[in-house]
C-alpha cells in the first residue's frame, strides 16, 4: 500500500519538475529582446525562477562605416550623366579628340548618431558622403581635358529596430529618408538596413547588408555611452 503512494508523490515531483522546465525554456525563448539569464534559487522545497533584466546605461549611439558600390550609388556617380550635361565635353566626344578614364569609385562614408528611448527603437539622423574619380584626357598628349568628378552627400533621418539584444550581440533593421545632393542632381531618398549586426559592448563593431546609395554592404565601428552616467 505504501509503494503506490510513494511512487505517486514521486511522480508528482517529477512532473513539477518538468513543468518548471519547460517554463525556464519558454521564458528563455520568448522574451529574448528583454531577458539576459535566468536564475534559479531552492530552498524550503521549492524553486524560485527569478527573471534578471540588465541595467540598461547606453542611450547615445555614435556610428562611422563605409559602404560598398550600388545601383542606387550609380544615379550619382555614373559619368555618362555627366558628359550629357557637358556641352563643350560632348563635342569632344565626337570630335573622337579625347578618351575617358576607368571610373574610380572611392566609397560611400557616412556618420550617424541616434537615441535609444527604447531597448528596442532608436531614432536620430544620418550623414553620407560618396565620391568617384574620372577625368577625359587628349588622345596625343595624354593631359587632362576636363575632370569628371562625382560626389554625393546625404542628410536623412534615421530609424533603427532591434529585434534581438543581447548585452554585446544585437541584430536589428534601419530606414533612412532624406535627400541626397549629387554632382548635377538632387533627389529625396529611402536607404534600408535590411539586416544588421553589432558586435560588442561600448565600443563595437557593425556589419551590415542594405540597399541605396549608402551601398550593398557596410561596415564600421561605434561607440555607445549614456551622457547622465556617473
Amino acid at each position: 500500500m505504501i509503494t503506490p503512494i510513494l511512487l505517486f508523490i514521486n511522480s508528482c515531483f517529477i512532473m513539477k519538475r518538468l513543468q518548471l522546465l519547460l517554463f525556464t525554456l519558454l521564458l528563455t525563448g520568448t522574451v529574448s529582446a528583454q531577458k539576459t539569464s535566468v536564475q534559479k534559487e531552492e530552498g524550503d522545497g521549492y524553486v524560485k525562477i527569478t527573471k534578471v533584466v540588465p541595467r540598461w546605461n547606453n542611450k547615445h549611439d555614435l556610428r562611422l562605416g563605409v559602404g560598398s558600390y550600388s545601383l542606387a550609388a550609380s544615379l550619382f556617380f555614373d559619368g555618362f550623366g555627366y558628359e550629357e550635361m557637358n556641352h563643350d565635353l560632348k563635342q569632344n566626344i565626337i570630335s573622337n579628340t579625347t578618351r575617358r578614364t576607368p571610373e574610380r569609385f572611392w566609397g560611400t562614408y557616412s556618420f550617424s548618431y541616434t537615441y535609444h528611448p527604447r531597448r528596442w527603437f532608436q531614432f536620430g539622423g544620418t550623414v553620407s558622403y560618396g565620391f568617384a574619380t574620372q577625368s577625359r584626357r587628349d588622345l596625343q598628349t595624354d593631359e587632362v581635358v576636363v575632370n569628371m568628378n562625382r560626389h554625393a552627400v546625404g542628410v536623412m533621418p534615421t530609424f533603427r529596430f532591434i529585434y534581438m539584444y543581447r548585452e554585446k550581440v544585437q541584430l536589428y533593421s534601419a530606414i533612412t529618408g532624406g535627400l541626397v545632393f549629387g554632382t548635377g542632381i538632387s533627389l529625396p531618398w529611402l536607404d534600408a538596413t535590411l539586416i544588421g549586426c553589432s558586435f560588442g559592448k561600448n565600443i563595437f563593431g557593425f556589419a551590415e547588408i542594405g540597399a541605396g546609395v549608402c551601398g550593398w554592404g557596410r561596415v564600421g565601428i561605434g561607440y555607445r555611452f549614456d551622457a547622465k552616467k556617473k
